[in-house]
């Protein structure tokens, strides 16, 4: 057998010998590039080159590590899918093209690997004649093996010729491997079988993209000045086919984490749980090796769903506990001959996952009932958002839940945008404003040594000249319209974002063009203008007019010195131990984030709310003083805050004597502007930060006349006076009370009456006394309350497995006393077992396990294998 790690040395000694130079592998988090949240091909860290903005190479090879997450939820369904791979490739930019990299595919993969060649079969983009003849005529590889595919499957970006989006793109050439029969469990319908056909008898080895047009907006494609050359092909993947091997799982770069998986859980199969696992925790070991910490939020956040996706599988094979962390050993040992950096940060990581791993397990114990009880009220999109917000369940885990127990999950699409109206994003400009900013890096801002006079505290309205524009992330001279672009002023009353606070939005008037300023940011001390050119054309040098819009600026100068107010009424109430974790300033509403490690009362938030307008009604003055030495600040007892940069002069702002904060924003000239500030929120946003949400002026006025317009109908409807209205709601809830004690005494007398039955019924095996019953109509909640009471009448040596259908949902419990466990009898085991044939999972503890499954007419199928399993675990002790 050929090892993964052999196969990946023969590659780059391979190319080096055509000549090019190895470039060591990017980091799984790319550097100055804020379009890509991880690295997930060869070619990201040659951007700069295929853009033609470096050329110190002319051709490269590369093992990049990668990371994708699109497919997770295949991950360990299939034979190849996987979240951490390795991506072999070759790199020519403008040099050599379509001829030598078909050439040099060919050749390494039949002659440096030895894979027969009529085990290949090559696809081509319909209309690429060129490829299709050097395949045939060159390489002479038989027409038969040749299949045309049309832009979907063989053009880069798919299908870019029709759809965009504009600019490199090119067709693609794949080779493809045969096994010569479908991959197991598969069969074959279609005559002929060629490559993309879904029974799995192809796989894709090699993609070699040809970038070779300029895509337009009419749907032209001009040819580029230079042509390049992306080519990728999976480690994992390249190692199964050279080795004869069916799945990635089977190699040794996988299967020697996936053997450690089935020991950790005492699996006695490689299923789809085993192999998630053992792919889950290798990414996440790679992850963390690269920087990633699990969170709430970006990377952190992704890290965190793949750990508790992997925790998960584990606890569906029966693993309640901690047991990721015995993996991360494997993974290293397994990783390290192509990454020895590895074994030094094994403690490191080990640490980060067993953390996590226990934080996760602290909040299902904590969080499952609330989860439990939103889903038994029917959960929706607001609510679902709710629970990632407070309790930090994410979706992904709230649908977990909601699968097994066969509860209704507001689709994703509903979730995000209740989360957004929750949380008020930091990208709430446009569309166009996020996309274009995030395609251009920032470093290539910073190259332009630009610095922009920014005169906004003075006046709303100046003029300037056009110091740079770029377009698609490149310099250009001019620009016509219709044009999206960013631009650099050589002055500008517009405010960059920084600081918590949005960017201005306005116009740019020149005297042949007009552009509307959708966005501002600022990079160093470079503050950029995100543009639409709407008509006209406009060129570097032009003087312009520049406008910022006045009732915007009002709206988020107004929350942003409400934001200082607020941080100092939190510090006078709360204490000194407080402070920013963080803030947004936008038009609409302020957020601020705080240190805190409890919730704050309603009666200090009401407290805090009085303090910050007792401050507006003062109309305190608002002081902004610039170029101050920072050592004066320091003086003055001036805060600084979170992850800022501060030179040595500063800029401070003072409200009397009880704020004093360094800022770059702008402020109101006294507190009397704010007008009124109401708090709509505070919660928890992650470990010992919370988070106050408040609206200032004309937004807090109209949710006040709401919320009193609410109270009004509420009295209503109670027909009781509005100052009476908390002495009603209390009336209700003691009615609730009654009647919800009422009900349990009922219920548990009717389950003390059936459970009598039922032990009185049990069958005898083996010494152990087993109750098994189908409950017509039981929910969980309805089984759990059985089987405590049929455990509290049963003696020892008794097992008793409860199921039940309930709005289509089906749901199992077992129950077995605490001596059987001796004899290898207990509920975690059998409900193991059990759940499959459920097609659903479960868990539990030694003497209480439950499942819900996704299959009702499976239910006798199931309560008919309990007394089967207990013979079979009984015999012979």
């Amino acid at each position: 057998m050929i090892s993964g790690h052999q196969i990946r040395r023969q590659f780059l000694e391979f190319f080096a010998r055509q000549g090019h130079p190895v470039v060591p592998s990017a980091s799984l988090v790319p550097e100055d590039d804020p379009t890509l949240l991880f690295t997930g091909a060869g070619m990201n860290q040659f951007k700069d080159y295929f853009l033609g903005r470096r050329k110190d190479l002319r051709q490269a090879a590369s093992c990049q590590k990668c990371f994708r997450t699109p497919d997770l939820e295949q991950v360990g369904k299939t034979a190849s899918h996987l979240t951490f791979f390795e991506m072999l490739g070759n790199f020519s930019f403008g040099g050599y093209f379509k001829r030598e990299a078909i050439a040099w595919g060919w050749e390494f993969l039949t002659k440096e690997l030895a894979i027969p060649a009529e085990k290949l079969w090559i696809t081509v983009y319909e209309q690429d004649d060129e490829a299709l003849g050097i395949w045939r005529d060159v390489v002479k590889v038989p027409a038969g093996r040749i299949v045309k595919l049309g832009a979907k499957d063989n053009f880069w970006p798919s299908n870019a010729p029709a759809d965009g989006p504009n600019g490199p793109c090119g067709p693609c050439s794949e080779l493809h491997y045969d096994y010569g029969e479908p991959s197991p469990g598969n069969t074959c319908r279609t005559n002929p079988c060629r490559p993309g056909c879904p029974c799995g008898r192809f796989v894709e080895v090699w993609n070699l993209v040809f970038t070779q047009f300029d895509r337009q907006s009419d749907g032209s494609l001009p040819p580029l000045p230079a042509k390049n050359i992306d080519t990728g092909m999976g480690l994992e993947r390249l190692t199964a086919v050279v080795n004869g091997l069916r799945t990635n799982f089977d190699t040794d770069l996988l299967k020697p984490i996936v053997d450690a998986v089935l020991v950790e859980t005492r699996a006695t199969t490689v299923s789809p749980d085993v192999k998630a696992i053992a792919d889950h925790v290798r990414a996440l070991t790679m992850l963390i090796a690269a920087g990633v910490v699990p969170s709430n939020d970006g990377r952190g956040y992704v890290a965190r769903m793949l750990l508790r996706k992997a925790a998960r599988h584990g606890r569906g094979l029966g693993r309640q506990e901690p047991f990721l962390v015995r993996l991360v050993p494997a993974v290293v040992s397994t990783m390290a001959p192509g990454y020895p950096e590895l074994a030094a940060q094994r403690e490191r990581i080990a640490k980060v996952v067993l953390v996590e791993e226990e934080r996760y397990q602290q909040t299902l114990i904590e969080k499952q009932p609330i989860l439990e009880g939103e889903l038994r009220k029917g959960l929706t999109a607001e609510r679902a958002a709710w629970l990632y917000d407070t309790h930090g369940l994410p979706y992904e885990e709230i649908e977990a839940v909601a699968q097994a127990a066969r509860a209704a999950m507001p689709p994703r699409a509903q979730f995000d945008q209740a989360l957004a109206a929750l949380q008020v994003k930091s990208k709430t400009a446009s569309g166009f404003s996020g996309a274009v900013f995030a395609q251009t890096l920032t470093g290539q801002i910073a190259a332009l040594g630009l610095t922009t006079a920014f005169v906004g505290d003075a006046a709303l309205e100046g003029k300037s000249k056009i110091a740079a524009i770029l377009q698609d992330g490149r310099p250009v001279e001019t620009l016509s319209a219709p044009a999206q672009a960013l631009i650099v002023l050589e002055a500008t009353p517009f405010y960059g974002e920084s600081g918590g606070q949005l960017g201005d939005q306005g116009m740019l008037t020149a005297e042949d063009g007009k552009l509307v300023v959708e966005d501002t940011k600022r990079v160093d001390a470079t503050i950029v203008h995100v543009v639409r050119l709407v008509e006209g054309r406009v060129k570097v040098h032009d003087p312009v007019t520049a406008v910022v819009d006045p009732a915007r600026r009002r709206q988020v100068t107004r929350n942003h010195t409400a934001t200082h107010l607020l941080h100092a009424a939190l510090r006078a109430i709360l204490g000194h131990q407080v402070h920013q974790a963080g803030s947004l300033v936008a038009p609409d509403r302020l957020r601020f984030d705080f240190t805190s490690s409890e919730p704050i009362a309603a009666a200090r938030l009401r407290a805090i709310e009085q303090q910050v307008n007792g401050w507006v009604l003062d109309n305190v003055a608002v002081q902004v003083h610039h170029d101050v030495p920072m050592a004066k600040a320091k003086e003055l007892g001036a805060l600084m805050f979170f992850g800022d940069k501060y030179g040595d002069r500063v800029r401070v702002v003072t409200i009397s004597e009880f704020s004093k904060e360094l800022c770059g924003g702008t402020h109101l000239k006294a507190t009397g502007e704010v007008g009124v500030l109401t708090i709509v929120d505070e919660g928890s946003v992650a470990s010992g930060v919370r988070r106050i949400e408040a609206l200032t002026g004309e937004a807090a006025w109209a949710h006040l006349k709401g919320a009193e317009g609410q109270l009004l109908e509420l009295a209503q409807q109670l027909k009781a006076p509005r100052e009476q209205l908390g002495d009603a709601v209390e009336r209700l809830r003691q009615q609730a009370r009654q009647l919800q004690q009422e009900l349990e005494r009922l219920t548990l007398k009717n389950a003390q009456q059936q459970a009598q039955a039922l032990v009185a019924g049990a069958t005898m095996v083996n010494g152990v006394r087993v109750v098994v019953q189908t409950v017509p109509g039981a929910d969980m909640g309805r089984l759990r309350q059985l089987a405590d009471a049929l455990r509290a009448q049963s003696a020892a040596g008794s097992v008793v497995c409860l199921g039940g259908v309930a709005d289509n949902a089906v749901s199992l419990v077992v129950g077995t006393s605490a001596d059987l466990a001796v004899r290898g009898i207990t509920a975690q085991a059998l409900i193991a077992r059990l759940a499959p044939v459920l097609g659903g999972r479960g868990g539990g503890r030694p003497d209480f396990a439950q499942a819900g499954g996704r299959d009702p007419s499976k239910l006798p199928e199931a309560l008919g294998q309990v007394v089967p399993l207990v013979e079979e675990l009984t015999k012979g002790r």
